[in-house]
């Protein structure tokens, strides 16, 4: 009985999947190589972007403190004058009121747009310059100035429209009565605020309106908005498509509030183009790591190759020279046969039935191995036509009814009718015989050997959907175990009569109809199952 060593492709098949394992390995290796630098510079990117929030929250902080500080200087002088008992606009403004105005604000460089007092009604009662701007709309309509005159408190806010200038606001109030309003105006440059080459500044009401930069225009709609978050959380927002880093107080007192913006890409560009080095270097290694393993596994798999040619033609040797001794051994029996029925033969009376049965036995066991080997070595193509599965499987069974073991096997069989399928009936006819004859043979052994005292072996046909189904059970106890593996290949056998082709060439022979044949281990022998597909009808 051959060995159950491994194929040269099972052997190759093992190599080069372990060439692919190797490959795989070295593919995981290099993306957790890669994968740290990535990660290093994703920590490095977030770690710079709290700094820079870190740094921006400052900044915003200390130029909202300054601006807040400043306008409660320009305030207060404000409210300074606002104080003295002189000072009455109901009826205009006496020689001793404008020349405490005077006194006080000519040429001004706290207010440098200018100063000017207002009537209760919001009427020019003086102003320094004569000509200063008070809008185009009238004073009273304006919201800040509603606001002033419900709670009589300063104000500061946007004199009118977006871009400023920036007022401050102090209401004259005597007896509890607002007697009239000081109001001064500064120039958006005048504001002790400043931005540099990364930064960008924003000053804007609490309406959203921007007093920095002076005007809106070139910034998209709903920009001023996206702008409060960031009272609340420093974070990131989108500026005219770059990705911003901005964060914003509250300037002092007033609903001012005071954005601070810087591009992100500046705080990274120095930790991106240190990533893009190591990310270079790692590739430059990992590169020349696998160029190298290439090499080493390019001179293995020729080894592998060579190593496997040479057990290739040792195994084809092994198999030849098993496939021979099988042959001789089985041509050597029925050669002992012949020779001890013709020996019986010239012993025993004309007309005994005994010595020609034997002949013919033996005769038959020669045909059957010299149909299998010539099958074997120069398998013919299949010639289609309409088969009766009953008719086939019939012809089957008269054949192995004429071995002698068949008169020691009980043999049943259920044999459905009008299965129609299409092939060479030849070919389909020595499948069946095999799969039967097989069986009967290893009834015969299995009742021999005192396994089963009564063997026997079930034959049964019938239609399964579109498929004919042909099931050969007995009851001869399996085959060996070890052989299961290699139960289809050619020259594997576990028996003493044979060679085994049979069951290889009964699958290759199935299998070309479109059908197949399986094995399956029941508790008291084997059950191959055979299926090939119906022919249809219209």
């Amino acid at each position: 009985m051959p060995t159950l060593t491994p194929t040269p492709g099972q052997l190759a098949h093992a190599q080069r999947r372990g060439g692919r394992s190797a490959l795989l390995g070295l593919g995981l290796v290099g993306v957790v190589a890669l994968t740290s630098p990535v990660l290093g510079y994703l920590e490095d990117v977030g770690n710079a972007r709290e700094e820079l929030l870190g740094h921006l929250s400052n900044q915003a902080r200390v130029q909202a403190d300054a601006l807040g500080v400043h306008l409660l200087l320009l305030e207060a002088e404000l409210a300074r004058v606002a104080e003295h008992p002189m000072l009455l606009p109901e009826d205009g403004a006496s020689p001793a009121e404008r020349a405490l105005l005077d006194s006080a604000f000519y040429h001004s460089s706290l207010f440098s747009e200018g100063v000017a007092l207002l009537g209760p009604r919001g009427e020019r009662v003086w102003s320094d310059p004569p000509g200063m701007s008070l809008g185009v709309v009238p004073i009273t309509s304006r919201p800040w100035f509603q606001r002033m005159l419900q709670r009589k408190t300063p104000t500061i806010d946007l004199l009118e429209g977006e871009g400023g200038p920036l007022v401050v606001a102090v209401p004259l109030v005597k007896e509890g009565q607002i007697k009239g309003v000081l109001l001064g105006e500064v120039r958006t440059e005048a504001l002790p605020t400043r931005s540099t080459e990364e930064t960008a500044l924003f000053l804007m009401d609490a309406r959203g309106r921007l007093l920095l930069p002076a005007t809106s225009r070139g910034y998209q709609e709903g920009f001023a908005e996206s702008l409060r978050p960031l009272a609340r959380a420093p974070g990131p927002l989108m500026m005219g498509g770059t990705r911003m880093m901005g964060a914003a107080a509250w300037v002092g007192r007033s609903e001012l509030l005071l954005v601070v913006l810087e591009e992100e890409e500046t705080a990274t560009a120095g930790l991106r183009s240190r990533f893009l080095r190591q990310l270079a270097f790692h590739i430059a290694l990992l590169t020349c790591t696998l160029g190298l393993f290439l090499v080493l596994l390019r001179h293995s798999y020729r080894s592998l190759l060579e190593a496997e040619e040479r057990l290739r033609r040792q195994e084809t040797m092994a198999a030849l020279g098993t496939a021979a001794a099988l042959i001789a051994h089985e041509v050597k029996n029925a050669l002992n046969g012949i020779q001890a029925a013709l020996s019986v033969l010239r012993k025993t009376p004309a007309g005994s039935e005994l010595p020609v049965r034997g002949l013919r036995s033996q005769v038959e066991r020669l045909g059957h191995l010299a149909r299998s080997l010539l099958s074997f070595g120069a398998p013919r193509a299949a010639l289609r036509r309409n088969c009766e599965m009953r008719l086939l499987v019939e012809d089957a069974l008269q054949a192995v009814r004429m071995l002698p073991e068949s008169e020691e096997v009980e043999l049943r069989t259920s044999l459905e009718e009008n299965l129609t399928v299409q092939g060479d009936a030849a070919l389909l006819v020595s499948a069946i015989d095999n799969l039967v004859r097989n069986a009967v043979e290893a009834g015969a052994v299995a009742k021999d050997t005192g396994l089963r005292p009564a063997p026997w072996v079930v034959v049964n046909l019938s239609r399964e959907g579109t498929d004919a189904v042909l099931v050969v059970e007995d009851n001869a106890g399996g085959v060996d175990p070890r052989l299961e593996p290699r139960l289809w290949e050619p020259f594997a056998t576990g028996r003493a009569k044979g060679v085994g082709l049979g069951l290889p060439m009964a699958r290759t022979s199935v299998e070309a109809h479109g059908g197949s044949l399986t094995y399956t281990r029941r508790p008291l022998g084997s059950l191959f199952t055979l299926r090939l597909p119906l022919e249809s009808t219209s």
